[in-house]
């Protein structure tokens, strides 16, 4: 049987089992070649005795290039390597095919492989009672699902590590594995009844406390800040004082020696300059004194600040470490 004679007809296969399915589109010159070349490779690999490595080229030579020769030269490579479920289920696949295309040497020589595999098959269950089929349950077996007309039912299976999971909306994602032995055998798992899911609840930022300066502190501020206004306010006093006395120094000499109020016009105005500035330096020095008075006794009265919190928080850290040493 050679591969040149497997190429005459296309076909989409999907194997359950194996989880595996083929596309039937009509492949092109360089994937029939990388197929070919991949399945020399795998055809050299079984000769070897190097099984599990020849059934994966087939496979990918066959996902390249699909071929009812193909398909049935990598069911006998599963039938080599162990996998007797997927080859069971390739020969019986391989046989059918061979029937509708009127291949009846393919036909008869597949269902004689299938027939020898049958007593020899793995056998898994996967139980589900009615009262424990959540809405939405899904069950995957070596991560491929498995259909609900499957459930309750002995499945052909590889032997081996079998994973197990189910997963319904609402619910807890149950899994587990068991060791399928080589067949004949058979093994029961009956689904748990699934856990509710725990309900995510939102999560409560707690605000940052803000830390809010003591009443001693305001009061302290605050007095110190209108005592510096009343500090400004008795050198602006001081400044005007000057300003009045040079203004009315000046003006003397605009004026008669013996008599101080008879002036020239520009005399009369130094004067009235004058008692304008000396009237801006009563007010600064009176507003001053009082602003000064008021900001010392707002520092003097303040109360004496609480210990901080850090301080108090770390006192019992402080008191242990010194326990344990």
């Amino acid at each position: 049987m050679t591969r040149a004679f497997n190429r005459r007809s296309w076909s989409a296969i999907s194997v359950v089992l194996l989880g595996t399915s083929w596309a039937a589109a009509e492949p092109t010159a360089e994937r029939q070649a990388t197929a070919e070349a991949l399945f020399e490779q795998a055809s050299a690999l079984v000769d070897q005795g190097h099984f599990a490595e020849a059934c994966e080229k087939f496979a990918a030579s066959q996902e390249l290039d699909p071929g009812l020769g193909t398909l049935l030269y990598l069911a006998d490579c599963y039938d080599r390597a162990g996998r007797s479920a997927s080859a069971w289920a390739l020969f019986r696949e391989v046989q059918e095919r061979s029937r509708r295309e009127n291949q009846p040497d393919r036909e008869h020589i597949a269902e004689q492989r299938a027939v020898a595999l049958d007593g020899k098959l793995s056998r898994l269950e996967l139980r589900v009672a009615p009262k424990r089929q959540a809405a939405g349950l899904a069950l995957y077996l070596r991560g491929a699902l498995v259909s609900k007309a499957s459930w309750n039912v002995a499945l052909p299976v590889d032997p081996g590590r079998v994973r197990i999971e189910a997963r319904a909306p609402g619910k807890k994602t149950w899994s587990t594995e068991v060791n399928i032995a080589a067949g004949p055998a058979s093994r029961i798992v009956e689904l748990p009844e699934l856990a509710p899911a725990p309900v995510s609840q939102p999560t409560l930022v707690k605000p940052v406390p803000r830390d809010e300066p003591p009443p001693s502190s305001v009061q302290r501020t605050a007095g110190m800040a209108m005592g510096g206004v009343g500090l400004a306010s008795l050198a602006l006093s001081g400044f005007f004082g000057y300003r009045a006395y040079a203004k009315n120094q000046s003006s003397k000499g605009e004026c008669r020696a013996g008599s101080p109020n008879d002036c020239s016009p520009e005399g009369a105005g130094l004067r009235e300059d004058a008692a304008k500035a000396a009237n801006v330096s009563t007010v600064a020095a009176v507003c001053g004194v009082l602003l000064l008075a008021g900001g010392t006794t707002l520092v003097i009265s303040a109360p004496a600040s609480a210990p901080s919190d850090k301080r108090t928080a770390a006192a019992p850290w402080q008191i242990q470490l010194r326990g344990n040493w």
